[in-house]
């Protein structure tokens, strides 16, 4: 019952989570295209995800700690939770303090107002916005820190409530900046600001949940770093895959068609991806719960979560195809407030890696899980390549619908092999894998009904 418990609390949480992350997006776009305009929202877009790139230099070690510190204590092992959680906060604290210390060196060097096609008096502005967003960045990294021990604690869902809310305090600060000004510095400073009041939230709140992984010098320990770094920079090609594929697309596109494409291909892909917030809330779900159930080897239970979590997804993702598929086009005409006009038919190209994305990326959270993701890592890394490539040659020779139809390639590479080990992992086989699946839907309304009569 308390696995059972704390899927459910996981999933309204998560429920909560992504749900606000839509209506942020909802919110967020139109409000800076009708400030901003097409050209600079699209500047705005490709400024913002350059320092995103600054996310490899965590190295993966906090969903590495997250998942070690949960699988310590599901195991009983307080002691070596305590260990990690300390040496991963010493860690992510050295990294920003030298990563910081790189981009403030640098940045004022790089000629990004030509990058970006505006006068050279923007160079300022640009050069502080870039500054601001990589501090954010850096100062981010512990965040994963506290949301293992919240993990730990088998209180994700407070984790992923208290995260929610960091979207909210962006769009405040930005609609406070944008009463005085557009300048992207001084939005880019509001961001930076919402990042250090959610770190101190996290901090207190996790600390309260369970004050023995407290941090202290005297608990790091050089052997963690060997760990740390070997699985952390396996771990860091999902982060470096994920800028590949959505940063870098964008980079193409503006190199290739310009900013006002940008506009539309960013627009039109957050619309899509807004059903991937719905596979990401069930990995957010499963996640904690198979890093427990793993460490203490109850591969029976893991195996259900899995069918369930993979099963779901699926479902879910095809009821979101088809309702994008019906209302799509008038939703995002709503939605930009007629600013960007989007065809239908390169709304369906987007739609199409939808179902292909479901088939694999639920069930690769048993990899990540259980920290067995070096094979995904790679593979990871050579799918999200080959669709840059793709989107070079297909954004050349098609424009922007080559583009968009460039983004199913990572999918139909990784669908084989992540299933295929997912079930090693979980020690299930595929003949009892679909049946399983079927199974654990029929179960799903007896488990919702039990647990409001108890609420």
């Amino acid at each position: 019952m308390e696995l059972k418990k704390s899927l459910m609390l996981n999933f309204f949480a998560g429920s909560w989570g992504k749900i606000s992350a839509i209506i942020i997006r909802l919110v967020q776009v139109p409000l800076l295209l009708s400030v901003l305009g097409v050209d600079d929202f699209g500047r705005w877009l490709v400024l913002s995800s350059i320092p995103a790139w600054l996310t490899l230099a965590n190295i993966g070690f906090g969903s590495v700690a997250s998942n070690e510190m949960s699988m310590a204590v599901a195991g009983g092992d307080v002691a070596r939770a305590k260990n990690i959680f300390s040496t991963t906060l010493a860690l992510v604290f050295v990294i920003a303090c030298v990563g910081s210390f790189i981009v403030i060196s640098i940045a004022p060097f790089i000629n990004w107002e030509d990058f970006l096609k505006v006068p050279s008096s923007h160079h300022q502005e640009l050069v502080l916005a870039v500054i601001w967003f990589a501090l954010s960045i850096f100062l981010s990294f512990s965040a994963e820190a506290f949301g293992g021990r919240f993990r730990a604690a088998r209180k994700a869902h407070t984790a992923v409530v208290l995260t929610s809310f960091r979207p909210w305090l962006e769009l405040i600060g930005m609609v406070v900046v944008l009463q005085f000004s557009t300048r992207f510095d001084y939005l880019a400073l509001s961001m930076l600001a919402a990042t250090v009041i959610h770190l101190i939230v996290m901090n207190v709140f996790s600390r309260r949940a369970f004050p023995e992984l407290s941090f202290s010098v005297a608990s790091i320990r050089k052997e963690q770093f060997r760990l740390l770094f070997q699985k952390g920079i396996a771990f860091q090609a999902f982060p470096l895959g994920n800028a590949l594929l959505f940063q870098g697309n964008l980079l193409i596109v503006q190199a290739i068609l310009g900013p006002a494409a940008v506009a539309l291909f960013g627009t039109a892909r957050t619309l899509v991806r807004s059903v991937n917030q719905v596979m990401e809330m069930i990995n957010q779900v499963i996640w904690p719960e198979l890093s427990l159930l793993l460490g203490a080897e109850d591969y029976t239970k893991a195996a259900r979560v899995h069918r369930m979590g993979v099963g779901l997804s699926l479902l879910l993702s095809m009821i979101c195809l088809v309702g994008l598929g019906i209302v799509g086009k008038p939703l995002y005409m709503f939605w930009t407030g007629k600013t960007i006009e989007l065809p239908e038919y390169l709304l369906l190209l987007f739609l199409v890696s939808i179902p292909f994305n479901a088939l694999w990326f639920t069930s690769s959270v048993v990899h990540a899980a259980c920290n067995k993701h070096e094979g995904l890592a790679v593979r990871y890394i050579i799918a999200t390549s080959l669709t840059l490539v793709a989107c070079v040659i297909l954004s050349y020779y098609q424009g922007i619908e080559g583009a968009a139809l460039s983004t199913i390639v990572a999918d139909i590479i990784l669908i084989p092999y992540v299933m295929k080990y997912s079930l090693i992992l979980t020690h299930d086989t595929f003949a009892a894998f679909i049946p399983g699946v079927i199974e654990e839907f029929k179960s799903i309304p007896a488990l919702l009904k039990k647990v409001l009569k108890r609420k």
